[in-house]
């Protein structure tokens, strides 16, 4: 039981040293070469496709309203 509880503690220790490992290297990368986790990029991208998304609908609405005037006005 004791012998279980060391292996099961060295292979966590072991497991969270190579955790800690990784990140470390792959953050030393991304600072050294001055770039942005993907992940991040990705969600940059994202937010420039929905404001881009909401300009348009914007637009759209404006040319709806403009239309609906151009109607009433041809009504009268």
């Amino acid at each position: 039981m004791v012998l279980g509880l060391i292996l099961y503690e060295g292979v966590d220790i072991l497991v969270n040293l190579g955790k800690i490992t990784y990140n470390a290297g792959r953050g030393t990368y991304y600072w050294f070469y001055g770039k942005e986790y993907p992940e991040v990029e990705k969600e940059e991208e994202r937010l420039k496709e929905m404001k881009l998304l909401m300009d348009k609908i914007d637009d759209l609405q404006s040319q709806i309203k403009e239309t609906q005037k151009n109607i009433e006005k041809k009504n009268e």
